[in-house]
């Protein structure tokens, strides 16, 4: 149990009514807890379990059930841990700033009892965390967009910076994109940066896709995808001197223990499939 956690009371209890983008925050923390509930999962969450049995939202109703979907989103979120961990061991004391935090409870699995952390997102979204979530005096939430610069002024990058974008980037204009890594390696010059980024099919097919209400949710508009092409791009930035793909862990069963493996590593069919990179900024 966490036990910083406040206690339920009618607040903590009501309805959660979120659409579009702030919507996507309840998706992936749904699919994470059904991977976290697995007798053998691929990544250890308890308090996701804890915050979906919690919430009153209707999240096999507008979700699914999506069982090859959760595993993917465990091994999605391990990847970033292994980075943030991999991080820790290096610079005790150093500073993660989680752009777009949304429902991710990575602080609570990650944390070695130093570790700064700043996560920063759409007011609307913090509301939900403030709600929900444990309080710890080393995590720090600040309301505001990754595009403004203001978040910036609460990172110590004194003991080390590394910044992730776990499920953000895909959501920005591609010029917005490219102005968030240029600033931030001017700003955090040596600091690293963990993100995501879905395929250019995606990129289409979400554009395209109705704004008519369904009962089911539909995934917001992503107009910025990422490959190994808009990796050149990237590493092109100012202040970038680095840009590379991260593999996700082996998982469970055919898919995951044979088949992601295979594709990751071929160039052709990599590029059709979410994936994940590090930037290290010089």
């Amino acid at each position: 149990m966490h036990s910083e956690q406040p206690a339920p009371d009618d607040e903590s209890r009501a309805a959660l009514s979120l659409s579009g983008i702030p919507e996507t925050l309840l998706w992936t923390l749904y699919f994470r807890a059904q991977e976290a509930a697995h007798p053998h999962a691929v990544l250890q969450d308890p308090l996701a379990v804890e915050l979906v049995e919690r919430i009153d939202y209707p999240f096999r109703e507008r979700l699914g059930r999506g069982v090859r979907r959760a595993q993917w989103q465990g091994l999605r979120a391990r990847t970033f841990d292994d980075q943030i961990r991999s991080f820790q061991a290096a610079h005790l004391g150093g500073t993660v700033v989680a752009l777009g935090e949304g429902l991710e409870t990575q602080f609570w699995r990650v944390d070695d009892g130093r570790v700064r952390w700043v996560g920063v997102d759409l007011p609307e979204a913090q509301q939900v965390r403030r709600r929900y979530l444990p309080v710890n005096e080393r995590h720090l939430h600040v309301d505001g967009s990754a595009l403004d610069d203001a978040w910036m002024a609460n990172v110590d990058p004194a003991a080390g910076v590394l910044i992730t974008a776990q499920g953000l980037l895909m959501y920005l204009p591609r010029p917005d994109v490219h102005a968030l890594l240029t600033r931030c390696a001017r700003r955090f010059p040596g600091a690293g940066m963990v993100f995501d980024g879905v395929p250019r099919w995606t990129s289409a097919v979400t554009s395209q896709q109705s704004a008519k209400p369904r009962s089911r949710m539909q995934a917001p508009p992503m107009p910025w995808s990422m490959d190994d092409r808009e990796a050149s791009a990237l590493r092109a930035l100012p202040g970038v001197a680095e840009i590379s793909r991260l593999h996700p862990p082996r998982g469970r069963g055919p898919a995951y223990a044979v088949v992601l493996p295979l594709v990751e590593r071929v160039p052709v069919l990599r590029s059709q499939i979410l994936s994940i990179w590090a930037a290290r900024f010089a």
